[in-house]
């Protein structure tokens, strides 16, 4: 994990806490260094070192030292009248503690360290689950409806597949680079990269520019991978295909936003992943293409046939696919939620796409094909809906996508079991404020706070009466479960599912948000006053921690409560990564 950090004296202990350089009393310029004072990195890996210098008189300069020695190769700019920058691009440090100095115009220092090459790993290939806003609670709902109690002696009918047969397991703590609540791209960026990366930001520190493509950037295991061992690469998301999560192994920018580029990044970057099946479409395709977001004519569907990609946009298409670069888009944005796929099927919500594989269909599909490379793989799978339905306080679909992302868990503990050489980790990039607090009497109807059914009376569901074709347990059980959210906005609570999603709020006409009136207009719909700002429409991330699961080859190195940073270093331990090569 992360190794302590020496500070020569006083000033770079308050640096490595603020992650700033500071300048000195004596200059009225001030100093950043990035990256951050406290940076962890591994030996060879790749970034940028930038350092600004702000508050000048114009023509100043400054002088950038690594170790007592001046950085060959810095490329100076000038952002603004009082300012000058340095650059030096796609470098790296040897293994062991270094100081960057900044003398002249402003004066400042940065400490930041390099853990040596691991001598080898019993991991050849990675598959990394990341179920997106799945905390611990978010994992208990799902087991309390997939598994449930004995009636005759309260005993646990068993534990989730991402739960049992354990070779080890972590609670993993967050945090930003500039708070202490998170995102989705900058807590998969602290997976991908091993640093505390910026809010909205994808794998890059913070720079003093607009353009959100030329912040300096630093390298993924995934391009650690690909570059010193020509590792197979796989990303694999039932959220649209540039969302955070995907986007984070694979793309720089400082805005998540940046959707085009990300695209681009996935087949003209370093990473270059051999597999790429998402939800949504609509950032691959030209602008002349109905609901296409991209201001250009690039068509990825059809270039990436040209890099040798086999292209499929449905389930039948996909289970029929022999590839060795394989790139699949189910749905113009996000795939609909297991609930609409499978027990709900109203047409009006699904649509034309009415053959969207599974989870555990792309699962299986990414290892056959990265299974081909004999320099084994990373494969990141991602099951991005739960987070967005959490977010809308649809607590229901969010926790049926974590029930098909355990069954996709299964699929892989399987495959793991006859090779041994696979490192197979379940994790989540952030959790929700959910809460399982009682049960619910359905016969009672939606919204009856008298049918919420607390300690004894709550007695035992019975989701397992009536399963679906899967064997997930249907959304309509006679006794379920209450669940509800601590980060709220003001809406209406009904506790029971919908067979069409509704979003909880609505613009109010002014700066804020109202309850949906289609909600609060259902039968038994009662007002619940939000924790939240007037102005915010939906749930928030919480800063709860999160658990880790870990199976096969290095699964000791994830143990304890870890930061998501130490996953970086975890997983390239686990590889042997040398990422000097």
């Amino acid at each position: 994990m992360r190794k302590p950090q020496k500070k020569s004296n006083a000033m770079s202990i308050a640096l490595a806490l603020s992650g700033l350089a500071l300048g000195s009393l004596a200059s009225a310029a001030t100093v950043a260094i990035y990256p951050y004072s406290g940076a962890h990195l591994l030996a060879g890996q790749k970034f940028d070192l930038r350092v600004e210098v702000s508050g000048i008189t114009a023509g100043q300069e400054a002088a950038v030292m690594l170790d007592g020695k001046a950085v060959a190769g810095l490329v100076k700019t000038n952002s603004a009248a009082d300012t000058v920058e340095y650059t030096l691009r796609n470098t790296s440090l040897t293994a062991g503690d270094h100081t960057v100095t900044v003398s002249g115009a402003g004066t400042g220092s940065a400490t930041m360290s390099a853990d040596a090459a691991a001598p080898s790993g019993p991991a050849k290939k990675v598959i990394l689950f990341i179920g997106d806003g799945m905390g611990w609670n978010t994992v208990r709902a799902a087991e309390l409806i997939a598994k449930g109690y004995n009636p005759a002696n309260g005993t646990p009918n068993g534990r989730l597949e991402m739960e049992s047969g354990l070779s080890s397991m972590a609670t993993v703590t967050t945090s930003s680079y500039d708070s202490f609540l998170t995102d989705s791209a900058n807590t998969a960026s602290s997976i991908a990269t091993g640093q505390k990366i910026l809010v909205n930001a994808l794998g890059v520190y913070p720079d003093n520019t607009k353009d959100s493509l030329d912040n300096p950037r630093v390298e993924t295991i995934a391009e650690i991978l690909r570059r010193t061992r020509g590792a197979g690469i796989g990303l694999v998301s039932t959220a649209f295909g540039t969302d955070a999560t995907p986007a984070a192994f694979a793309a720089h920018t400082r805005a998540r936003g940046d959707y085009a580029a990300i695209a681009d990044q996935y087949f003209n970057g370093v990473a270059k992943p051999d597999v790429l099946m998402f939800g949504g479409s609509n950032d691959f395709i030209p602008q002349t293409s109905p609901g296409s977001r991209r201001k250009d004519a690039t068509n990825w569907i059809d270039d990436s046939q040209k890099q040798g990609f086999t292209f499929v946009s449905t389930r039948t298409e996909l289970m029929k696919a022999n590839a060795n670069k394989l790139f699949g888009l189910f749905n113009l944005s996000n795939f609909n939620s297991y609930l609409d796929r499978v027990q709900f099927k109203d047409p009006k919500v699904i649509g034309s796409f009415t053959d969207q594989p599974y989870l555990w269909d792309m699962t299986q599909k990414a290892i056959e094909t990265l299974d081909k490379n004999p320099n084994g793989y990373f494969l990141m799978v991602e099951a991005g809906m739960i987070d967005k339905f959490e977010h809308p306080l649809d607590w229901q679909r969010g926790v049926w996508d974590a029930l098909e992302l355990d069954k996709t868990v299964a699929l892989a503990k399987q495959y793991q079991a006859t090779h041994p050489d696979v490192l197979v980790l379940v994790t989540a990039d952030h959790a929700h404020s959910i809460s399982t607090f009682a049960g619910y009497d359905n016969t009672k109807g939606p919204g009856n706070r008298d049918a919420v059914l607390t300690y004894q009376d709550a007695k035992f569901t019975t989701y397992l009466d009536k399963l679906d074709a899967n064997g997930i347990p249907l959304v309509t059980p006679t006794r379920g479960l209450a669940v509800g959210f601590a980060g709220v906005p003001d809406y209406c609570e009904t506790f029971t599912a919908r067979s069409v999603y509704k979003d909880p709020t609505i613009s109010d006409g002014g700066t804020g948000y109202a309850p949906n009136p289609d909600i609060c207009t259902e039968a038994g719909a009662y007002f619940r006053t939000g924790t939240l700002p007037r102005n915010t429409n939906q749930g928030v991330h919480s800063a709860d921690p999160l658990p880790l699961f870990a199976f096969g080859a290095g699964a000791q190195n994830f143990s304890g409560v870890m930061d998501q940073t130490d996953l970086f270093f975890a997983i390239a331990k686990a590889m042997g990564v040398d990422a000097t090569k």
